[in-house]
């Protein structure tokens, strides 16, 4: 403690000894330091921080209207996936006979069966393969089906085949 005391009385003798412009020049020096801590130990840090703060906003902006297109696409892959629930073999017999009509491939189909619980097997003559294609692109947009075999043999007319198509129902 009393070297402290002897510290501070040095340092007021050192004060006085100094002439009146120096003491103003060592006040404009010690404000000068003092505003620098304050902006380089407060100021700068809290405005780099506030920076961040609105980068990290922006990011989270962009993850948010990220995060809503992808709650679109799977709500709307969820509504897809309702119109392709798992329909009977029967119904889906019907609606596979409707759609082979309306792509004009009626005359070709050979034969179209229920061929298990969860299976259809159709043969075909002499169809274009091009519209054979379409139509079971078709099925597998719109049902909820999976082609499990498929064997097209080429008749002897180009771009004409006999094809035997296995679909799975689910």
């Amino acid at each position: 403690m009393t070297m402290m005391k002897e510290q501070w009385a040095n340092a007021k003798i050192w004060w006085f000894n100094l002439a009146s412009r120096e003491r103003q020049a060592v006040m404009w020096g010690g404000a000068m330091v003092g505003i620098f801590i304050v902006y380089q130990w407060i100021w700068t840090p809290l405005v780099d921080h506030v920076a961040l703060l609105r980068n990290r906003i922006h990011a989270d902006k962009a993850t948010l209207v990220w995060m809503e297109a992808a709650d679109e696409a799977i709500k709307k892959g969820e509504r897809q996936g309702q119109k392709k629930q798992a329909t009977s073999a029967v119904v889906m017999l019907s609606e596979l006979q409707k759609e082979i009509n309306q792509a004009g491939l009626g005359q070709s189909l050979a034969q179209l069966r229920q061929s298990g619980d969860d299976s259809i097997e159709m043969q075909f003559q002499k169809v274009e393969f091009d519209r054979l294609m379409k139509l079971l692109i078709s099925v597998l947009k719109t049902k909820n089906a999976t082609i499990t075999q498929l064997s097209a043999i080429p008749d002897n007319v180009s771009g004409m085949v006999n094809a035997e198509v296995i679909v799975k129902l689910g």
